[in-house]
């Protein structure tokens, strides 16, 4: 099978990048959720054995069926999917089972086209699917890669990060080069920004780098975005009006823009203010939310289990370790005489040395 794709309808968005804590699993979710608001009709794919997307568009518990058994061929796309509490937008979760995808995928035939192959029963009605990947550039990451149409690399200004750039974007190109011909557009996203003479400095190293590959568009940090994963809400609705928020609608519009210059219809004057609107809406209690209140409530992490009893002498051998100053005073001497000796080496050495040089 080639890389080359066919009679393929829906636009693929991959986000990814090998380093974790980028905000890519936030840019994938409140992407798709903008687009959403945006008219588009979107799948988000959480091939992520974290599910961190799948939770954040409100879906707590595991799902019977989802990304791991759309790989394995179980289902189409179609039966994959489940919906959410967002009209637009439909998921394809992530779950536990992904961590194994990775072996399992690697002993079938071509097992770098096996998403692209899966993807193929997308529904005629999507036009875009939005990919979560792994932080890690794995089997799984391969496979988003050569399915995609567009990759975007979320990336933090930081001394770090371009060194992590470079690797990430040459593995793209090595998947470019060899599996998907296609891949001709991606976009580094700068995530996390702050205004610092440093993360300016890195910012136009960056984009001294790769020029005009670097999105017009910038996240600040916001920690509004904590809020957003403790509530399990997309930012955007939790609040469209925060910094951060309102940097990835514009993300959204851009993404639009550029699918529109490859022959999607165009966006109308009033879309954003649409889609704002809706986003609000979809912060308002819903029939099914079950509590009075706009906004779930903030989800707690689960207690921490006790490690494993000491044994019985264990504050007695502890306070024997601590107290045991004698073994510490012993030391002393020791490295007195060590230093005492290199001392005398060097002086000894000094000697022999003129003693060499005038005797000769």
């Amino acid at each position: 099978m080639s890389g080359t794709k066919t009679g393929k309808k829906a636009t693929i968005v991959v986000v990814f990048n090998q380093k974790g804590g980028i905000g890519k699993t936030t840019t994938s979710v409140n992407l798709a959720v903008c687009l959403a608001a945006l008219g588009r009709r979107v799948i988000l794919v959480d091939l992520d054995a974290q599910s961190n997307a799948t939770t954040s568009v409100g879906l707590s518990s595991p799902a019977a069926t989802g990304a791991y058994q759309l790989l394995r061929g179980e289902v189409d796309v179609g039966h994959a999917c489940r919906p959410t509490p967002y009209p637009n937008l439909r998921l394809v979760a992530g779950s536990d089972d992904l961590s194994w995808a990775d072996v399992e995928i690697a002993v079938k035939p071509d097992p770098q086209y096996v998403l692209e192959r899966a993807l193929s029963t997308t529904p005629d009605d999507v036009d875009v699917v939005v990919i979560d990947c792994p932080p890690a550039f794995g089997i799984l990451s391969v496979n988003a890669s050569v399915a995609a149409d567009v990759v975007i690399l979320p990336v933090v200004p930081s001394p770090m990060a371009l060194d992590g750039l470079h690797k990430a974007w040459w593995n793209i190109q090595r998947v470019r080069t060899h599996f998907n011909r296609d891949l001709d557009t991606m976009g580094i996203l700068f995530t996390m920004t702050e205004e610092s003479e440093l993360m300016h400095r890195l910012t136009e190293a960056i984009m001294a780098s790769f020029g005009g590959r670097v999105l017009p568009v910038m996240i600040p940090r916001d920690f509004k975005v904590i809020e957003a994963a403790a509530r399990d809400l997309p930012l955007v609705v939790l609040d469209p009006d925060t910094p951060a928020a309102l940097a990835y609608e514009r993300l959204a519009e851009v993404v639009l823009s550029r699918l529109i210059e490859k022959g999607e219809g165009g966006l109308p004057e009033t879309a954003h203010d649409e889609a704002v609107a809706l986003l609000r809406q979809w912060r308002k209690p819903r029939p099914d939310a079950g509590q009075p209140g706009a906004l779930p409530s903030v989800r707690e992490s689960p207690p921490l289990e006790a490690g494993p009893a000491p044994g019985s002498n264990w504050d007695e051998d502890l306070t024997n370790t601590v107290d045991d100053i004698p073994l510490v005073s012993g030391l002393g001497w020791k490295i007195g005489a060590a230093l005492m000796l290199v001392a005398l080496g060097a002086v000894l050495g000094f000697a022999f040395g003129r003693w060499m040089y005038l005797g000769l």
